[in-house]
């Protein structure tokens, strides 16, 4: 027996326009938000300066925030400070440095950086499984959300790889399954409008599917924000219950729909419905609310033209420690370009 719900016929049929590509996205004027080149190249001079600043400030902060005691050794050399060691995996992943070339930086930065004594490149390699320096590492990403939690509303999740070999490219071998498992799976929130990574998963499995982690990262987002407006997502992310958790926090699903679906609630609140509705209530807005998740995507292609190299570390937790560092070095850097860009206040910066 056919469908006789004349809501679910248009629902049909706009899904199917999507899919043919009859109705069609258009996009907003190019030029709705003009870049100021003059503090753009003055972003771009002083990016160096600016990064070591704010991985000096943000450091130090998040040791006194964490109100760390540094275990004392029963013999042989003292433990250098965690802060010390945090700041040196920062400068490293900052630089994309083997070991031993980032000993020398830190020998050469560590006046700038406030490190107290130069330390081994082996010191610096125990230095991703330290549990002190780790917890540093987290206060630090939570305190990059800080300046943008009462401005940043809008947010979308999305997946991708980071190589750990030269001889591989996500865009190219994604769908190979044997290839897969020479990449560190990385699914992350992002910000739609100040472009910040807000929360962070890395799976153990690269061929993990990405809706599962879809909970903890929108959590994970809504203790750090003050509040959740539009969440978009791409058919992977399709569900009643991602449309529930995201109407509970106060937010506005916009999941894109595929072939198959129906309008009715199955046990959901009625986000799911309602979500479906607003679609075919005005097809070009609810594109426009989900096409949002495009500023979102382009998070991942700044860090990707960023951190070229591969990961380097062999062991699996140093290597996921290797990764979150560079996701706070994006942060950081990321707000030190809004801080000249938009004139973000940065609180925790010390001067």
């Amino acid at each position: 027996m056919g469908r006789t719900n004349p809501r679910q016929k248009i629902l049909d049929e706009y899904i199917e326009g999507l899919k043919n590509k009859e109705i069609e996205y258009v996009p907003r004027g190019e030029n709705e938000h003009p870049i100021n080149w003059s503090k753009y190249d003055e972003a771009q001079v002083n990016e160096l300066r600016d990064m070591l600043v704010h991985i000096r400030d943000v450091v130090d902060v998040a040791v006194m925030r964490l109100d760390l005691e540094e275990t004392k050794a029963e013999r042989g050399r003292p433990p250098y400070p965690a802060g010390d060691l945090a700041k040196g995996i920062l400068l490293q992943q900052y630089f994309e440095v083997p070991n031993r070339v980032a000993a020398g930086f830190v020998d050469l930065f560590k006046e700038k950086l406030g490190i107290e004594s130069s330390y081994s490149y082996k010191t610096l390699e125990r230095a991703y499984d330290d549990p002190h320096v780790i917890m540093i590492l987290r206060e630090v990403f939570k305190m990059t959300q800080e300046p943008v939690r009462d401005e940043e509303k809008n947010f979308a999740p999305d997946g991708t790889g980071i190589p750990t070999a030269l001889s591989v490219n996500w865009a190219r071998d994604s769908e190979d399954n044997e290839k897969k498992y020479e990449f560190l799976s990385m699914i992350a929130m992002m910000g739609a409008s100040h472009h910040l990574i807000s929360a962070v998963e890395f799976p153990d499995n690269p061929a993990a599917h990405e809706s599962p982690y879809f909970e903890p990262l929108l959590k994970g987002t809504d203790t750090s924000y003050t509040s959740i407006g539009k969440v978009s997502g791409d058919a992977a992310y399709l569900s009643r219950d991602n449309c529930d958790l995201v109407e509970s926090l106060g937010g506005t699903p916009r999941f894109y729909p595929k072939e198959g679906i129906t309008l009715k609630m199955r046990g959901s609140s009625g986000a799911w419905t309602d979500m479906l509705l607003d679609f075919i209530d005005d097809p070009q807005q609810w594109l426009r609310d989900y096409h949002s998740r495009s500023n979102a995507e382009s998070v991942f292609s700044a860090f990707k033209r960023k951190f070229l190299a591969p990961l380097r570390k062999f062991l699996h937790l140093r290597r996921k420690a290797e990764a979150f560092t560079r996701v706070c070095d994006y942060n950081l850097r990321r707000l030190a370009q809004l801080r000249r860009l938009k004139n973000i206040k940065v609180p925790w910066l010390l001067n």
